[in-house]
């Protein structure tokens, strides 16, 4: 009885800290406050330690990419993005900081004076 006991009260606890989790990364693209593009990372990390994905590629091959690491029980990342002549910019991203949209990390990159090659990306954790 003991046993059973102690199983149920192990197994809450740790749906209580699963619940506490990362669900998945978001990455918007805007301009002058309208959403131009929005990606949503769903994130599974467990058995792999990391999760990579492209997020958006401009007309001319700019390539922006959201990684995210498991890091001592918190999940941190990147958010970084390359031109075709491997210019790159890169942001740190804490989920723990970053967790909605009011404070999400901020990146602008891209080719001034070219329509579409351009973007202002904001990433965060829910």
């Amino acid at each position: 009885m003991r046993l059973l006991f102690l199983f149920f009260v192990l197994a809450g606890i740790s749906c209580h800290v699963a619940a506490k989790g990362v669900k998945s990364v978001h990455v918007e693209r805007r301009d002058i406050g309208e959403t131009l593009g929005k990606f949503v990372l769903p994130v599974a990390i467990e058995g792999k330690g990391y999760i990579s994905k492209e997020v958006w590629r401009s007309p001319k091959g700019i390539v922006c990419t959201v990684s995210l690491f498991e890091h001592s029980s918190q999940n941190r990342g990147t958010f970084e993005c390359v031109s075709p002549e491997l210019y790159k910019a890169q942001v740190a991203l804490d989920c723990s900081d970053n967790s909605s949209a009011e404070t999400a990390v901020y990146l602008f990159f891209g080719k001034v004076n070219s329509e579409g090659e351009v973007g202002n990306f904001y990433i965060w954790c829910e």
